[in-house]
């Protein structure tokens, strides 16, 4: 039930191929299912060309997971890729991927192969990564051939991803008794000395010396002697082996009995690249299809070529005798540059660049075409830029590296002032879309500087630029800039109505994060009426996401809601179309569930905002996971927003909200009475935007751990200045959290008057706002104000009804104070119980200390308690959320499929799951089953 990942490394021409030709045999005969790769130099631009294959094999069709196998392709067609960017793209096609591996090995073991993995681009190697971190619960083995050198840093940082866990299988070069036992069994006789001795120059490479061996038998020097060896014929004793001049001529000469014009076929085969489809072959050299179906048939039968389709590296009996629909590879990829030298430099771009205009023609993949231009190292002529204008939007998405490339160079080559504008857009969107946003910047400011921008151009170039160079700034966390472009595009009197929607929803966007509350109101209202005029979803959706926040602020919550709402429904209804990529729909009704006190109905909205973070590599996916983790905390599932904090760790993060995580992390561990560390320990929030959010979080750690050192003065005068220094509206959706501890420090330290303040504070808040949290926090803050029981115990009612177990708790800690004062012991004693049990539900170990001090203060003698604390291994120490995946895990159930029924992201489940296997000390997901199955 458990899988890992074989990596082996060698030379070229040491065995690798030949060991995995074995590896697919003994997959056959085990009946493990089977899915083979190959990545070549050529496509190490082409995101995910290395894997692609692994989606074509025939007997998918068959498979549960076929469904999913045809949305991947869509998407790696560039289908439905909507506007998210590369890597919100990659991250789609890698989760679909490992749905789809997911769903295979739960019906059985799976092998993933790929040869020359030194080639492959840094999105199939992303893809490997994250099908590596499956392997330990999934019987997925993955194995990897590559060469020791190059090593691109993608491919480094795998390998890294691999130390510890992977089987490395490094095969060096033969013995030189190996290297003549191997030429002895494809000569059916033993080496003679002067043999052995030309073999010995091969230095062990197997290939070498295969390929020797048949160029020398091709060439008849070779001889049987009447010892029975076969030797190299020579001209006198002594003399050294008459050899062929390199090995190029060697393997020349073992292929020279082919025809002449499959070796001339094969030489423009091999100039055009590592793999040519054999109907493209047909077109660009115009021969007839017959003729190139003969070439192919005979090149296929020397074991030159081998056909790769439905993702087969090598032959296999079951294809059809036709090769014109094979996409065909060079089973060496020495013998594909032996070939590929024969062609002159200079006609080797020309073949290119003539099988770029071919498929241009043809209307072919724009993929090949961008190859093809790139290879041939030809600047791009007017039919050359005239056809990436047209295709440029496409190759975007499914080769953007090339895609920059041929903009770039397109740039560099024209004079026509009329492409140029439209070329620089596309630059621009291009470098946006794979990821560089820095030189996205660079480009938009350089083009925007270009005299036929300055004043406007044709198409509103001028104004698509500025709203591209928004976004790249936006890309960067570089909120106050991309505020500055996109004031100075509103004001632009030429802009379209459409172009000013845009600008007017990035503008409400940038606001709302400068914390301008009214600015983002007005730019919100003026986006949504422009979108309402000419119809543009894209506009209508940013202003109601920033008015839905705007109303957040503002405490007009059900408003913020019904606007959260409609973006859910919106986004839901289209399946994730256009314009979804500048904001997470999800958001801001999660945002409004939590302050509304619906937790329920947050949690599956928040978890949907974190799962489509995930697949479209936005950047507020820390924002999105310090709510859920800010959810959980609430609801008592102390464990689960530990997981969620966790997640932050490594998470792309441009806003700075990730600096709130290992504060809020810190208030968990506080109260758990895990925390060694000083007040002073707990690092300041830096200055971005994201952790200046997360300052009532921070205020409230370093005064829990001022109490905890017995320092309470100064834990209430740092709440005290946190809500000095808070801006109005952030206090009535984050700062009135801290009101109840608040206001029992104050009672401890005796001071009456700042009780009163924050009483006043509290029922204000209540005032505005009404919600069970926020009533049950005034009747408690006033309800130890005035020492009335009644107040307090209906303030524990409705945080119960809220669903705040420790605040809960805190109102009954508060009601056991005041009836203790008041000489009620018994029922004192009560409510301390109460209070107790709920912080032991959540393992607040620091807090139950607590409160049973500040009740023996009020002399109220205490029972003896026994551990509470959970288990560090074994069944018993799951928690709740661990329990219940472990028993969907029994069911067979994969990671996707139990994130649905718990309304989990798979991230946090994969997780869990990794949490249950070191608990329980286990290796694999088939290991949970047994231990559940036998009782534990």
């Amino acid at each position: 039930g458990q899988g890992g990942v074989v990596v082996v490394d060698g030379e070229p021409g040491v065995g690798k191929t030949a060991l995995l030709d074995e590896v697919v045999r003994s997959a056959d005969r085990a009946r493990t299912r089977l899915l083979t790769s190959a990545a070549n130099e050529l496509d190490m631009r082409m995101p995910f060309a290395a894997l692609r294959s692994w989606l074509s094999a025939d007997w998918l069709r068959g498979e549960s997971a076929h469904p999913t196998v045809e949305r991947a392709r869509a998407l790696l067609r560039g289908e439905g890729a909507g506007e998210g960017g590369a890597v919100a793209w990659e991250i789609s096609v890698i989760d679909r991927l490992v749905d789809i591996f997911e769903s295979l090995c739960a019906t059985g073991p799976l092998l993933l192969v790929m040869d020359d993995a030194h080639w492959a681009d840094p999105s199939s190697l992303r893809a490997v990564a994250r099908l590596h971190e499956t392997t330990d619960e999934l019987p997925l083995l993955i194995v990897l051939t590559m060469r020791p050198l190059p090593r691109t840093e993608p491919l480094r940082g795998l390998l890294d991803q691999f130390t510890a866990g992977a089987i490395r299988v490094s095969l060096g070069p033969l013995a030189d008794h190996d290297g003549t036992d191997l030429a002895a069994d494809m000569l059916g006789a033993p080496a003679g000395p002067a043999l052995g001795r030309a073999l010995a120059w091969t230095a062990g490479n197997p290939l070498f010396i295969t390929e020797l061996v048949a160029g020398l038998q091709q060439a008849g020097q070779l001889t049987r002697e009447p010892d029975g060896t076969i030797e190299l014929t020579t001209t006198a004793a002594g003399d050294e082996p008459r050899l062929p001049a390199s090995l190029t001529e060697a393997i020349l000469r073992r292929l020279d009995y082919l025809p002449t014009n499959v070796r001339r076929v094969l030489s423009l085969a091999a100039a055009l690249g590592v793999s040519v489809e054999a109907g493209e072959l047909t077109a660009v050299l115009g021969a007839e299809a017959e003729e190139i179906d003969d070439v192919v048939s005979l090149a296929i039968e020397a074991r030159v070529l081998s056909r790769s389709r439905d993702g087969l590296v090598h032959p296999s009996p079951g294809h059809p005798a036709s090769n014109r629909d094979a996409v065909l590879v060079f089973r060496h990829d020495l013998i594909r540059r032996v070939f590929a030298a024969q062609v002159p430099k200079v006609t080797r771009a020309s073949l290119q660049s003539h099988a770029a205009q071919t498929l241009m023609s043809a209307g072919g993949p724009v993929e090949r075409i961008a190859e093809y231009l790139i290879s041939s190292g030809v600047h791009l002529d007017s039919n050359g830029i005239a056809w990436l204008m047209k295709s440029a939007n496409r190759l975007i998405i499914v080769a953007p590296e090339n895609a920059v490339r041929l903009l770039s160079d397109a740039i560099g080559s024209t004079t026509d002032t009329n492409s140029g504008p439209l070329l620089r857009m596309l630059l621009v969107r291009a470098l946006l879309w794979d990821g560089h946003a820095r030189e996205a910047e660079s480009a938009a400011r350089e083009a925007l500087e270009r005299p036929e921008l300055r004043q406007g151009a044709p198409g509103q170039f001028r104004n698509i630029l500025l709203l591209l160079l928004s976004m790249a700034c936006m890309a960067q966390g570089k909120v106050r800039a991309a505020h500055d472009v996109s004031i100075d595009a509103v004001r632009e009197e030429s802009i379209l109505p459409n172009l000013e929607a845009r600008h007017q929803g990035m503008l409400a966007l940038e606001s709302l994060l400068l914390e301008n509350i009214p600015a983002a109101e007005r730019a919100a209202e003026r986006a949504e009426t422009l979108g309402r005029e000419i119809s543009d979803p894209v506009s209508i959706g940013m202003a109601q996401f920033s008015l839905g926040f705007a109303r957040y602020y503002q405490c007009r919550l059900e408003e913020g809601l019904r606007l959260g709402d409609n973006l859910v429904q919106q986004y839901e209804s289209r399946a994730g179309g256009e314009g979804f990529s500048y904001f997470n729909p999800y958001t801001v009704s999660g945002y409004n569930l939590i302050q509304l006190d619906r937790p329920v109905a947050a949690e599956p909205i928040l978890t949907a905002a974190v799962d489509y973070e995930d697949r479209n590599g936005g950047t507020m996916q820390t924002a999105n996971l310090i709510a859920l983790g800010l959810l959980h905390f609430l609801t008592g599932r102390w464990d689960d927003a530990s997981t969620v904090l966790t997640r932050c760790v490594g998470t792309a993060d441009v806003l700075g909200f990730a600096s709130i995580a290992p504060t809020f992390a810190t208030v968990i561990a506080i109260c758990r009475g895990v925390f060694n560390g000083t007040p002073e320990s707990i690092p300041d929030l830096d200055d971005d935007i994201g952790a200046r959010t997360g300052a009532p979080i921070h205020a409230h750690a370093r005064s829990l751990a001022l109490e905890a050192r017995g320092r309470p003065d100064e834990a209430l005068d740092l709440l005290i200045r946190s809500c000095a220094d808070a801006k109005p509206y952030w206090t009535d959706v984050a700062q009135y959290y801290i009101y109840p501890d608040m206001a029992r420090l104050a009672v401890l330290t005796g001071r009456s008057a700042d009780l009163r303040t924050i009483a006043d504070d509290a029922r204000s808040a209540d005032s505005r706002i009404d919600t069970p949290s926020r009533r049950a926090t005034a009747l408690l803050c006033t309800g130890l104000l005035t020492r009335d029981p009644a107040l307090l115990t209906e303030s524990a009612e409705l945080f119960t009804i809220a669903g705040r177990p420790l605040y809960t708790g805190l109102a009954y800690e508060s009601l056991a104070a005041v009836q203790a004062e008041a000489g009620q012991t018994a029922s004192a004693r009560t409510a301390l119980d109460a209070a107790v049990e709920l912080y032991s539900g959540m393992e607040a170990e620091w807090v139950i200390a607590r409160a049973e001090a500040w009740l023996r203060r009020l002399g109220l003698r205490l029972g003896r308690r026994g551990p509470r604390k959970r288990p560090k291994t074994g069944w018993a120490a799951l928690t709740p959320s661990e329990l219940r995946v472990a028993e969907f895990v029994t069911q067979g159930m994969s990671n996707s499929q139990i994130a649905t029924q718990m309304l989990l992201s798979r991230r946090t489940v994969q997780t869990h799951v990794s949490s249950i296997l070191n608990k329980l000390d286990l290796d694999s997901r088939v290991q949970i089953a047994l231990s559940h199955a036998h009782g534990s």
